[in-house]
């Protein structure tokens, strides 16, 4: 399913909707679920928070394919892809490291960095393109993986 989502804090209730009801149609699990919903609400804001002239939406899909598993064909699971599609934003590769001490106490730390870091280790498979002012990030998250 796609969809989108005016540029506005205000869209993470039906962003979060729009996806739910995707992943439910789907019977993925709660173990699943989680991770996708809190890396797709980072990547969100993220592209409101530092775009702020930007007008145009925010285009999210979500797709849910059925993998068979290889060592038993009568088995299968699940992945969950989500697209985001920024148009106008500035170039930010949620792929890069970066320097982030989570072993720090918070009263030590510098702001942000923490939610991609999350992301990059929540997600199976993480990927960036920016071509000419359009920055689309792709996301999955298997069945197999509800490490959280």
């Amino acid at each position: 399913m796609r969809r989108d989502f005016p540029r506005s804090l205000d869209s993470l209730s039906p962003l979060y909707e729009f996806a739910e009801e995707t992943l439910e149609n789907n019977d993925i699990s709660p173990g699943v679920r989680f991770p996708v919903h809190l890396a797709m609400e980072e990547l969100f804001v993220n592209m409101v928070k530092y775009n702020p002239d930007v007008s145009t939406d925010i285009t999210v899909e979500v797709t849910v394919t059925f993998l068979e598993d290889a060592t038993n064909d009568a088995t299968s699971s699940k992945e969950v892809t989500v697209t985001l599609v920024d148009d106008g934003g500035v170039e930010f590769d949620v792929t890069a490291q970066r320097q982030v001490n989570i072993e720090a106490p918070l009263e030590e730390r510098t702001p942000g960095g923490l939610g991609i870091h999350l992301i990059q280790n929540l997600a199976d498979r993480l990927e960036y393109t920016y071509k000419d002012g359009r920055g689309e990030v792709i996301f999955t998250k298997g069945s197999g993986n509800e490490d959280v």
